[in-house]
């Protein structure tokens, strides 16, 4: 291990935040996930008629969520405030399998339906608590020599998930035993987190900590008078929004591809598993050479291209082999790929292309 930190340019003093981030990460990424995986099944399987209304309630919901945290930032600490939200997402978990299991028949798909728009809400309070903590356990300077691989923990343990879900398959049948797996992880990752709010003074931990200026800097008015931060924010949106459309396009097909519960969950964890890998692959080996020989503006631009390339190529195998398989049993596979194939890719380069960029974009600033 110290070999390995001495190469990443880790200081003596500074490998037990990082292991202890790093082991945060892991299990975080073990959370997201199989939660994601086991909720994107159980949804398409038995309630995929509703997806365009689980669309709209998850985005709603992500709006509330990150409103109220962004607002309790300044009124709590900010390891009260990550604790006690992992807190909550262990309880939801936990009570979402008992129901699932033990609860009545009749309200089953309500738990389905609000544990499916929960996923994306609780992925970015997760995120917001992670790289809050980040932020706040080091320095400007030691952000800057970390921030390019410390999350590296969490694309491997997603990864070990993906790949640990299609694996088990015949030792566990259902899908919402996955839920077990998930508990035990995020209770691992807060764990983590205690240990890093006793062990080490947190900057900017208490909100009295910051100053006037600083309060100013960070207010919601910033983002509309300060220009860069006005267009990051209209880059951010129009990037989730073909997101979420590419999503939705994306489940949309699943369940008339893959009717059967079992192969819907294995499809979906080794999709998502060759995401990760093709993400871990970019950030390694290729980011670097883009970034390098063709500079910021290119490695931007990629993303839209390759989107647009998809796109059409969507549009084209629909027109001509048919947009579902009631019409087109044999052709459909078609216009699946492409679908598929734009969801692969977009998602793979947004985390290794798009998000480090716009990442250090904030943190520079």
């Amino acid at each position: 291990m110290k070999s390995l930190y001495t190469l990443l340019k880790v200081k003596p003093e500074e490998s037990t935040q990082v292991t202890l981030m790093l082991a945060m990460g892991f299990f975080m990424g073990i959370f997201i996930a199989t939660y994601t995986v086991t909720a994107e099944s159980l949804f398409l399987n038995k309630l995929s008629e509703h997806l365009d209304k689980a669309f709209l309630a998850a985005g709603v919901l992500g709006i509330v969520s990150t409103l109220i945290f962004s607002m309790a930032q300044a009124r709590v600490k900010f390891t009260y405030l990550a604790i006690s939200s992992i807190g909550i997402i262990v309880a939801f978990s936990s009570i979402v399998y008992v129901l699932y299991h033990f609860g009545e028949l009749w309200y089953r798909d309500y738990v389905l339906f609000v544990m499916f728009i929960l996923t994306g809400p609780m992925t970015a309070v997760l995120f917001l608590c992670y790289w809050g903590i980040f932020g706040r356990l080091f320095d400007f300077r030691q952000s800057k020599r970390i921030i390019g691989w410390i999350d590296t923990g969490q694309l491997l343990a997603a990864i070990l998930a993906f790949l640990i879900i299609p694996l088990t398959s015949n030792l566990i049948a259902d899908t919402s035993n996955y839920l077990v797996l998930c508990n035990i992880s995020i209770v691992a990752s807060a764990a983590c987190l205690v240990t890093i709010s006793l062990k080490f003074n947190l900057t900017g931990n208490k909100p009295a900590e910051l100053d006037q200026e600083t309060k100013r800097e960070t207010s919601f008015g910033k983002i509309t008078s300060d220009k860069y931060l006005f267009l990051l924010s209209v880059f951010l949106i129009i990037s989730m929004v073909t997101v979420i459309f590419n999503q939705f396009a994306f489940q949309d097909t699943l369940n008339e591809q893959y009717p059967e519960q079992r192969e819907l969950t294995n499809f979906l964890a080794w999709f998502n598993g060759t995401i990760y890998i093709l993400s871990l692959a970019m950030q390694s080996f290729i980011n670097d050479k883009i970034l390098g020989n063709y500079g910021i503006r290119v490695s931007l631009l990629l993303l839209p291209i390759i989107i647009a390339i998809f796109a059409v190529g969507s549009v084209f195998t629909g027109t001509f082999f048919g947009f579902n398989i009631e019409q087109a049993p044999t052709t459909f596979i078609f216009f699946f790929l492409t679908i598929a194939l734009t969801r692969l890719f977009s998602a793979s380069l947004r985390d290794s292309l798009e998000n480090p960029r716009f990442l250090s974009f904030c943190l520079y600033h």
